[in-house]
């Protein structure tokens, strides 16, 4: 019989179960684009009407105004499942302050946004956007007295019956890669707009916050030295995994969720940051030989230069 799960997160935790073996897992009920820090702001009073008109996915739709009501632990408890798999990937995502008619709040948007809130908030008159940061601006006393109230709000408790049991919250660690392996098996940098490193302490940070109040939830780190694919579904970007990396992660459900006991979370991870260092290795020596063979062809050419030229 398939665990029934939630799902909470960026789009990492979304394309596990895209590559699980059918049958193990059903998701009941799948939420992204909402950070857990842009709740508890005021919220935003724009139709459904406006919303649609927007140039979106249903889906995107949809949590967009699930994020602008603020009813996100709501959305999570009304008719879960036992298992909840999270990851924080989306506290990545660019702010905007928001002037209303009862004063100033925040909404989070995804990369492929900005134009359309722009658009939206423009025929709008009741609201403007006053402008844009960083997540890496945020205040960090407050982030963490909304993780804490997120806690109480959705973890099982005498006060909350409906709650998750905290046993039951499954975190990936999404993180951003350092990389893009292309197909050529060369290894190419991201943007520099993604501030890889800063991105990756800061967002470190906010996992470490998030345990302080889910002390008891199960963990899958993002192996080392993972890469992102050119030929991801969804194009090429820090979050999109080589397919490897799904796997993996499918394993380690399989153990959380007691499908196999071949094997440790700590092992799975041993391993596949192994094979992935091993990967690594073997593209940056054949990037080193290509380099060498061209500086090597160039040598030439010029050699054949100077005897051209009558150069000694």
């Amino acid at each position: 019989m398939a665990v029934q799960v939630d799902v909470f997160g960026s789009c990492v935790v979304r394309d596990i179960f895209r590559h699980t073996q059918p049958g193990k897992y059903k998701v009941y009920k799948s939420v992204g684009n909402i950070p857990i820090t842009s709740l508890y702001e005021t919220s935003i009073s724009i139709s459904k009407d406006e919303v649609d008109k927007l140039n979106m996915s249903n889906y995107d739709k949809v949590m967009l105004r699930a994020q602008m009501s603020r009813n996100l632990p709501e959305l999570l408890l009304n008719k879960h499942s036992e298992v909840l798999v999270i990851d924080l990937a989306d506290e990545f995502m660019e702010r905007c302050e928001i002037k209303g008619p009862n004063g100033m709040t925040m909404l989070a948007q995804a990369e492929n946004q900005r134009e359309l809130l722009d658009a939206l908030f423009e025929e709008n008159e009741q609201y403007s956007i006053v402008k844009r940061h960083s997540m890496l601006e945020l205040d960090m006393q407050q982030v963490e007295e909304k993780f804490k109230r997120f806690a109480k709000d959705i973890l099982y408790s005498e006060e909350n019956p409906r709650g998750y049991q905290e046993k039951n919250v499954i975190v990936i660690e999404s993180i951003y890669t350092a990389d893009i392996l292309q197909n050529d098996a060369t290894l190419h940098k991201h943007e520099e707009k993604y501030k890889i490193q800063e991105c990756n302490e800061w967002i470190q940070k906010i996992y470490m916050i998030f345990y302080k109040y889910f002390q008891n939830c199960k963990v899958i780190k993002l192996p080392e030295f993972t890469h992102s694919s050119s030929n991801h579904v969804r194009g090429m970007h820090p979050l999109h995994y080589m397919q490897d990396t799904y796997f993996y992660f499918e394993n380690a459900l399989d153990v959380i969720c007691e499908y196999s006991q071949r094997n440790t979370l700590e092992n799975l991870f041993r391993e596949q940051s192994l094979k992935n260092k091993l990967e690594t290795r073997v593209v940056n020596s054949s990037m080193m030989y290509g380099m060498k063979k061209q500086l090597d062809n160039l040598r030439k050419e010029i050699e054949i230069m100077k005897k051209r030229e009558g150069i000694v």
